[in-house]
Order: C-alpha cells, then sequence, then structure tokens
C-alpha cells in the first residue's frame, strides 16, 4: 500500500518544482522531504525523480503517478461527503484557513453564525496567506482556505482545487489626510511607497499599478499588515494601495480612488475536489 502523506508531497513537488520550496510549503526540512520521497520510490520500485543540475525532475513514471494520486485524494474527499451526508447532521470539526483582512471581516462573523445554527460544529480559523495556505488544503490540513488574487498579476496554482469567488473590490490608495476623493497615481511618482514582502501577490498588484501609470515605485517601507502600512502613512514616512475590505478608518489617513485603476482584488474560497458535499462546509 502507497502512503498517501508521500503521495502528497510528490503532487506537491510537480507543482512546487523545488524540493526545498516543498519543505518551506508544508513546514518539513528539505531533508525530511528527500527521505519521504526516497521510501516512495523504494515502495513504487522505480525511480520517480532524476537529478537536474541541483534540482530534480519527475520522471514520467513520476507525473503518470501524480495524475492519479490527485483523482485518489479527490475521490477520498468525495466519499467522506457523501458518508457525512447521509448522516445529515452538521458537527465534527472544520479548520478554515484566512489571511488576515478576510479573516477578520469575512470569515470571523460567517463562523459566529455558524456557531450559533450548529453548536455541535467547531469551526476553528487559521491565518494563512495563500502561498502557504495552499499547500496545507492539499494535504488537508485545511478544510477550507480563503485566498486572494489579483486581476492580471500571476497568482499561486490552484490545479486541482475548486475555486468559488466572494467577492471582488478595488485597491485604494491610503494617503496621509487629507486628500482628495480621486488622485492620479502618477502624481506620486516621487512618493516612497509602502508595498509587502518581495514576492507576494500583493507586491505585484502594487507594481502593475504604478507601471500602467509609468513609473516604478521608490519603495520605502515592506509590510503585509494593513494596520502597519495605514501607520506608517498616518506617520506621513509613505504612500500606499490598500484592498477596501482593509480600509478602516484610521486616524491621519484618508482614502482615495486611484487613476488609473489598480487591478482589482479576487476573494476566493478554495476547496478540495469532492469535499463540498460535506454538510459542514455546504453550511458554511
Amino acid at each position: 500500500m502507497l502512503d498517501l502523506r508521500r503521495l502528497r508531497l510528490l503532487s506537491e513537488l510537480a507543482r512546487r518544482g523545488t524540493i526545498a520550496e516543498v519543505g518551506r510549503a508544508v513546514g518539513y526540512s528539505a531533508s525530511a522531504v528527500s527521505q519521504s520521497l526516497a521510501q516512495l520510490e523504494r515502495e513504487v520500485g522505480m525511480a520517480l525523480l532524476e537529478r537536474d543540475g541541483r534540482n530534480v525532475r519527475l520522471t514520467a513514471a513520476a507525473h503518470r503517478l501524480v495524475a492519479r494520486t490527485d483523482r485518489v485524494l479527490a475521490e477520498l474527499d468525495a466519499a467522506e461527503a457523501e458518508l457525512a451526508a447521509e448522516h445529515g447532521a452538521v458537527r465534527g470539526e472544520l479548520i478554515v484557513g484566512a489571511f488576515p483582512s478576510a479573516g477578520a471581516r469575512l470569515v470571523a462573523p460567517a463562523v459566529a453564525e455558524l456557531a450559533a445554527r450548529h453548536p455541535e460544529l467547531v469551526c476553528s480559523i487559521r491565518e494563512h496567506e495563500p502561498e502557504d495556505g495552499i499547500p496545507l488544503l492539499r494535504s488537508g490540513a485545511l478544510d477550507l482556505l480563503v485566498s486572494e488574487s489579483y486581476e492580471d498579476v500571476p497568482a499561486a496554482a490552484v490545479g486541482g482545487l475548486e475555486q468559488r469567488v466572494l467577492l471582488s473590490e478595488p485597491l485604494l490608495l491610503a494617503l496621509p489626510a487629507p486628500a482628495h476623493d480621486t488622485v492620479a497615481l502618477a502624481d506620486l511618482r516621487d512618493a516612497g511607497w509602502i508595498s509587502g514582502i518581495a514576492g507576494t501577490q500583493y507586491v505585484g498588484a502594487v507594481e502593475q499599478a504604478c507601471r500602467a501609470a509609468g513609473f516604478a515605485p521608490r519603495i520605502a517601507h515592506r509590510a503585509d499588515d494593513a494596520t502597519l502600512i495605514l501607520g506608517l502613512v498616518a506617520a506621513g514616512v509613505g504612500v500606499g494601495l490598500v484592498p477596501e475590505l482593509a480600509c478602516v478608518e484610521y486616524p491621519g489617513v484618508a482614502y482615495a480612488r486611484a487613476v488609473p485603476e489598480p487591478p482589482l482584488r479576487h476573494i476566493s474560497a478554495l476547496l478540495r475536489r469532492g469535499a463540498a458535499q460535506r454538510p459542514a462546509l455546504a453550511a458554511l
């Protein structure tokens, strides 16, 4: 019998490309991932990986195994959902991952309502960005992930998952108060910008918005937390783009529509294929 956890690691390697990235995504050391994949090779009795310089790549047999693994995982989720649906009662445990602004404004109220309607269901929230939450969803550590993506900005791969868009929202300029209701981005070409941690989709959205206005932003500060971004803006040390959901009242900060309009942010619920039939997820 092939070990399902090792098969999940192989599937994750097919998506992420390197053992180091797989380790970071699932919380294992690169050595532990390598050992698990080596054990999987012994179980199947053939090579699944081949050296490619300092990295590895999947063999043709490994790619076929990944395709079957993804189908098996989807079938297992569907079987679990069908059994739960036959039972009918909304009970058990549900673990939902969400990034901070969606967790506070969307998920927390939904979980509170769910607890009132279904007291036998225990629903827990875990803070996760899409980049680290998606592999946890695939592995079964999360039951649902509230994720984000930006229009025309490369997004985290969601292959093999169901994606349901919850809402789309604009990015607004966060400026030291007072400010006009509408501001041309080109007028801020010399400002110090507050962007996110390098490599995130949010950074790509900020850079794309500024490029569309004809300049590359001068990044003065980097922060992913909206409260920190607003604090920096209020202190007068930078300007930034903030998703509308995170635009709370903050002393010394004004919000403005940007021209041209930055990429829209799409907030989605991600689930493993077949899992949506579970009564607990349907209730949420």
